[in-house]
């Protein structure tokens, strides 16, 4: 009961926001769309439109994908919101102002990011769904082909100009910021590769180009675009009378191009998902451990494993071991200090050199903001030291 009353909460936010309302009439509109277009597909008995028609079921898990980031995000301020409600009550009832400490013993056996890797996963699967859908055309174009069934040519240009309109409105008109940040940050796809150099051959005689086709265009409107041309000549040679093999051939090439897009997404969030360290950010995070081993009192750094927990959040854990003279606590500081602005998730336990007794100081930072160093090296900003 608790669970259900937590989903139409959920929902009601969804609705209750203006950016979300408007996701929600496109997404009835594209589900119209869908139906429509793939009845065409059916009744012209076209693989290749059927092929290129899948890209309205890519919109739905699109919508699907932005819809959550939403949820997340709505859920995120939430708690912001009642955290700051909660400290702001502390202050008031606290007599010497001291900052509240947060410690974390009693949720270690049960902990959990929470949402956190929600976006990461719908993501996942809305690429790798595109992947075995575009299997699922190679195998059914060639049985097609086998068949050797008539092709209506009335509906393709119609139904293909529906694709291209409602999935052109989904992916510039929906805000999805899980998919915005995977498409700027995964590799190339062949399919982009190609093009830009093309462009980038055309920007050389035309300049003023360079903004709309350079560095790289959309991958997800690249497809649509490609697709578009690849129905319209399919059309275009079936009236000239060339066969089946065109529109087997197209409908090989659509499935083709929809595998190479969507193949570095899924290698990119399925690395995240596998809490692998993002490639961007390895270079930076050498350069920050090699200025936090030169600090003051730092002998070495042990055990450091630093992973990617969502999209543009990183979780890091490290051992830093002391001089027996240095004070762990300003240890601590100046290590947390070099590491905050890379690692938004960070854990790091302090130790000193010591053979006879051995003292371990554990920070912890969550993933929203940044904690400002108090004169108290005990406590930064309703987070505690633990010895």
């Amino acid at each position: 009961m608790g669970k259900s009353t937590s989903v139409l909460t959920s929902i009601f936010y969804l609705v209750k926001s203006s950016h979300s309302r408007s996701t929600i009439i496109i997404t009835i509109t594209t589900l119209l769309i869908c139906i429509t277009v793939f009845t065409m597909a059916g009744q012209a008995n076209s693989m290749a439109l059927q092929a290129y028609c899948s890209l309205c079921i890519f919109d739905l898990l699109f919508i699907g994908t932005a819809l959550l980031s939403a949820w997340i995000m709505e859920n995120n301020n939430t708690k912001v919101r009642q955290k700051m409600q909660n400290s702001n009550n502390i202050d008031n009832n606290s007599i010497n102002n001291s900052t509240s400490l947060f410690i974390p013993t009693q949720t270690i056996t049960t902990f959990s990011y929470g949402t956190a890797r929600f976006e990461v996963l719908a993501v996942f699967t809305s690429t790798m769904l595109s992947i075995l859908g575009a299997f699922f055309i190679l195998k059914e174009s060639i049985e097609k082909y086998l068949e050797d069934e008539i092709i209506h040519t009335e509906y393709l240009m119609l139904s293909s100009i529906l694709t291209y309109i409602i999935h052109m409105i989904v992916i510039y008109f929906v805000r999805n910021q899980a998919f915005d940040h995977v498409i700027a940050a995964s590799s190339s796809s062949w399919l982009q590769e190609h093009v830009s150099d093309m462009f980038q051959s055309v920007c050389h005689y035309i300049p003023g180009l360079s903004r709309l086709l350079l560095p790289r265009i959309n991958p997800l409107a690249l497809l649509c675009w490609c697709g578009l041309a690849i129905v319209f000549s399919d059309s275009f040679l079936l009236k000239m009378g060339y066969g089946h093999f065109v529109d087997t051939l197209s409908s090989l090439l659509m499935a083709f191009m929809t595998f190479g897009t969507m193949v570095p997404m899924a290698i990119y969030s399925g690395k995240i998902l596998l809490q692998t360290t993002p490639a961007p950010m390895i270079g930076q995070l050498d350069k920050c451990l090699h200025e936090a081993s030169r600090l003051d009192g730092v002998l070495e750094f042990r055990h450091e494993h630093f992973w990617a927990l969502s999209f543009g959040t990183l979780v890091g854990s490290l051992h830093v071991r002391c001089r027996r003279d240095a004070d762990e606590q300003l240890v601590l500081a100046h290590v947390w200090n070099k590491l905050a602005n890379v690692v938004q998730i960070l854990t790091i336990h302090v130790f000193k050199d010591d053979w006879l007794r051995r003292q371990t100081h554990t920070f912890m930072q969550p993933q929203t903001g940044n904690p400002v160093l108090s004169n108290n090296p005990s406590t930064y900003n309703g987070f505690v030291v633990v010895t």
